[in-house]
């Protein structure tokens, strides 16, 4: 680029800030175009964003409603929670009513040995102990390194058997005590001995541990126990006082022996809240809808995606899933979200939903409300219609997607016109430099011919005053 810093030299007429106002003065229309498309190009990015995202929380509700099990929320509730509490999968359970009567809890066993006179000096002998939870085997090794009380309960709890050892102080000595983890018989615990001194039955030595069934050196102090119920008269045994399996769906947490009765009914206020999470989102999507392409009389301004054909084809389509009668629900009691108590607000184009009706309805015929949401002999429902159709708006190949798609290339356009621009205004300030140079160079030729002239004809000016005095 030329230099500018000589302007001004010759005339004092041209300078650098003057070129600098000559370029400015020349940008700063195509900046202002390219400023105000890049900023309404942003905009309407920002604000197909803000649709997508309502769009997208729309389509949890809908998601649960177009399922059969999402208006077919349970609650249970046992009469006597003191003998036994309930809780319930609402996808897997079925209404009903349970009698229960519990007879039994399930416990762990306990095994105590005799007594010893310390923890950490007294030996219990060396060998081999097995034990056998669950049918599982696990062998605890007894030598010198851990052959006192604490070294074997120790070794037992690190063996990870099945059972826990502790030790009691009873006051007069002191007891191991071992623990099955698990409650039940099945979770009983057996004890085989291989004692070092040759005998594994006696009361010395290591075999003074050995509780196998025949030889019971231990003294059990808990005895292992199932937890035993009758439901709806059938008997039953767990090892667990956690009872599942036994009513799809339905866990009985048995607290202690008793009778009760568990009822697994519908949930009216859980369903008529995931209606209501629909319409909220529906609510919070026409929202956004208003702020993006709405118009404001007041201010006589429209939204920046006022008139887009893509928020119109959305709009009158979600319409259509709203209010068209599914295929076979021609002639049911429930046709419409209208028979549901939700109604769209003309004046806002919101829906507005009426909980109470909602509920009657559903209490008067739960099928052909689960109908009109849901699918039904591969047939959708209104969720599924009009999750297909938001589906379709925020696909990659959607509507969305090329829409703003088609707003971030020309965002990449008015970029390279900028660039452009610039290479212009170099190029032309190049030009006014070179011009304004010659121009100045041309003058300061003239100004010195100026004063050439002007020392000649001063020189004149004395002898032509001589000559007339003569």
């Amino acid at each position: 680029m030329a230099g500018i810093s000589s302007l001004g030299a010759g005339s004092g007429i041209f300078s650098s800030d003057l070129v600098d106002q000559l370029v400015n003065a020349e940008r700063k229309p195509a900046e202002l175009r390219l400023d105000r498309r890049e900023s309404e190009a942003k905009t309407k990015i920002s604000a197909f964003g803000a649709l997508k995202s309502a769009l997208e929380a729309l389509q949890k509700p809908l998601d649960t409603l177009a399922s059969s099990d999402g208006l077919k929320a349970l609650a249970a509730s046992s009469s006597n929670e003191s003998v036994a509490k309930v809780n319930v999968d609402p996808s897997t359970a079925n209404r009903g009513s349970y009698s229960v009567n519990v007879t039994q809890l399930a416990q762990a066993q306990s095994l105590a040995s005799g007594s010893f006179a310390d923890t950490d000096t007294t030996t219990v002998g060396t060998g081999t102990l097995t034990f056998t939870v669950n049918g599982v085997n696990t062998d605890v090794t007894v030598d010198g390194s851990n052959n006192t009380l604490q070294g074997l309960a120790d070794s037992i709890n690190d063996a990870n058997a099945g059972l826990s050892a502790g030790i009691v102080d009873t006051g007069s000595g002191y007891r191991l005590v071992l623990s099955s983890d698990e409650s039940g018989l099945d979770n009983a615990i057996q004890v085989s001995v291989a004692d070092d001194d040759g005998n594994s039955t006696d009361a010395s030595g290591l075999s003074q541990f050995a509780f196998d069934g025949t030889t019971l050196n231990l003294t059990e102090t808990v005895a292992a126990k199932d937890a035993l119920l009758e439901v709806n008269g059938i008997s039953v045994s767990r090892s667990s006082n956690t009872v599942e399996d036994v009513v799809e769906g339905v866990r009985f947490d048995v607290q202690s022996t008793g009778s009760t009765t568990v009822k697994v009914e519908r949930d009216p206020d859980e369903v008529a809240g995931r209606v209501q999470e629909f319409v909220d989102k529906f609510n919070a999507l026409q929202d956004v809808i208003d702020k993006a392409s709405g118009y404001n009389a007041e201010s006589g301004v429209g939204g920046v995606l006022s008139g887009d054909s893509t928020v119109r084809n959305m709009e009158r389509d979600l319409r259509t899933g709203l209010t068209t009668v599914p295929t076979g629900r021609e002639n049911s009691s429930v046709r419409t979200l209208a028979d549901l108590g939700i109604k769209t607000v003309p004046s806002t184009g919101k829906l507005e939903f009426d909980a109470e009706v909602f509920k009657v309805k559903l209490g008067e015929d739960p099928q052909a409300v689960t109908a009109l949401f849901s699918e039904q002999g591969g047939v959708d429902g209104i969720a599924g219609k009009i999750d297909t159709t938001i589906e379709s708006y925020l696909a990659s190949d959607g509507a969305i997607s090329g829409r703003t798609g088609g707003l971030n290339t020309a965002l990449e356009e008015i970029q390279d016109q900028r660039n452009r621009l610039e290479l212009r205004m170099e190029t032309y300030r190049e030009r006014l430099v070179s011009q304004f140079s010659a121009a100045d160079s041309l003058i300061s030729q003239l100004n010195s011919t100026g004063n050439y002239i002007s020392q000649q004809l001063a020189a004149m000016a004395p002898q032509q005053s001589n000559g007339n005095q003569q």
